[in-house]
């Protein structure tokens, strides 16, 4: 990779970079100089950024998931994307903590199902779950992200997409890496199965998958240098999703630690292993369609990610109406439409031919993220009256 230039710059020299190169707006300059960043600019990203700037700061670079500042070569490692059990029976879970980001969906049924994905080293996290299987529209997220897909068992689709599906790296603790998962004895089944760090690290090595991302690796989020209020949008105190009359989940924000504290099933929602609630810095509300499977015996739904939509973003007590795109090199199968027939087509080529999501404001501007843990609640879009924002 041919690098053209290396520069040093303060802060201060940072922000002003970024109201040079801003939507045009004349932005406030605040004069900080106790931190210096270096900027690589290269003819393509050394950090699989679809920019031509890396950024680093004491040595280390920008989380693509959490725009916290870590470690090099861990920003070069793949992601560990988790399915989750979300049911009362299931609570507490644990290891969720440790995830950078976290995606909540519906399944069969009305109840949801979370994916937690990981990126900063987790093989010290010696508990996580319970999990439970997947559903197609999630490893296509996953994939979306490049991440090692986990799971304990899997619907037919999903299976499907596990045969045909050739750039997905899945590891199945109910299957073929059954040796790395284990069952707790404090609960039933199938509400205690686990795994820890270090096991899933083992088999995603034994099952020879790489574990760096690949070359064709682009990220999903930008954020800001430093927390930065947002300038517009709505007081939201509190953010409820209800999914249904029996799933309705919510946030509230905690100004003192501008965090919002994530609830379910009338109380907090815990990390078995820490004690502590769980607690983001942002959330976003991504509308999608969601559609029956036709003909399906078990009610099994599927979630369109492809295309357009809106949704919302929350940070720092406010939120603002943003938009989201979609598109790729390569299709993924309608399932909704195949009436049980399955095309066995092998589906090739590199994860990121197959999309990754944009996130723009109202005004088509790029979203940025303020640096933390994020929460991504992908909520039917012919169902929006069920976001309630107080």
């Amino acid at each position: 990779m041919c690098k053209k230039k290396l520069l040093a710059l303060t802060l201060s020299s940072m922000l002003i970079l970024s109201a040079v190169s801003g939507c045009g707006k004349k932005d406030e300059v605040e004069e900080v100089t106790t931190e210096s960043y270096s900027i690589n600019v290269t003819e393509t990203s050394t950090l699989n950024d679809s920019s031509d700037i890396d950024m680093s700061k004491d040595g280390k670079v920008m989380s693509d998931l959490s725009g916290e500042w870590i470690d090099k070569e861990v920003a070069k490692q793949r992601y560990m994307a988790v399915m989750v059990n979300n049911i009362e029976d299931a609570m507490p879970q644990s290891g969720i903590e440790r995830a950078d980001v976290v995606y909540e969906m519906l399944e069969e049924g009305g109840i949801t199902r979370l994916m937690a994905i990981f990126q900063t080293d987790y093989t010290d996290v010696e508990k996580i779950g319970p999990i439970r299987s997947a559903r197609h529209y999630y490893d296509r997220k996953a994939l979306e992200y490049d991440a090692v897909f986990v799971h304990w068992g899997q619907s037919i689709y999903a299976e499907h997409e596990f045969e045909t599906l050739k750039p997905l790296d899945q590891v199945d603790l109910n299957g073929k890496d059954g040796e790395y998962g284990f069952r707790s004895d404090d609960r039933e089944a199938p509400h205690n199965a686990y795994s820890s760090g270090k096991n899933i690290l083992e088999a995603i090595k034994a099952d020879e998958f790489s574990t760096e991302k690949s070359e064709g690796y682009k990220k999903m989020f930008s954020f800001n240098m430093e927390d930065k209020d947002l300038e517009s949008g709505d007081k939201a105190d509190k953010i409820t999703t209800a999914y249904n009359e029996g799933r309705k989940p919510w946030f509230e924000y905690d100004s003192s630690a501008k965090v919002y504290k994530r609830f379910q099933y009338g109380e907090p929602q815990i990390d078995a292993e820490s004690g502590n609630q769980l607690t983001y810095k942002n959330v976003i509300i991504q509308f999608a369609p969601h559609k029956d499977i036709i003909n399906d015996s078990v009610g099994c739904i599927d979630i369109e990610y492809s295309g357009k939509g809106d949704g919302f973003y929350a940070s720092n007590g406010k939120i603002i109406p943003i938009k989201w795109e979609k598109k790729g090199k390569k299709k993924f199968i309608d399932y909704s439409i195949t009436d049980g027939l399955l095309d066995d087509t092998k589906r090739k080529g590199k994860s990121s031919d197959y999309g990754v999501t944009v996130f723009t404001t109202a005004d088509g501007q790029e979203l940025k993220l303020n640096p933390g843990k994020t929460w991504v609640t992908v909520f039917p879009d012919d169902e929006k009256k069920g976001i309630i924002v107080e």
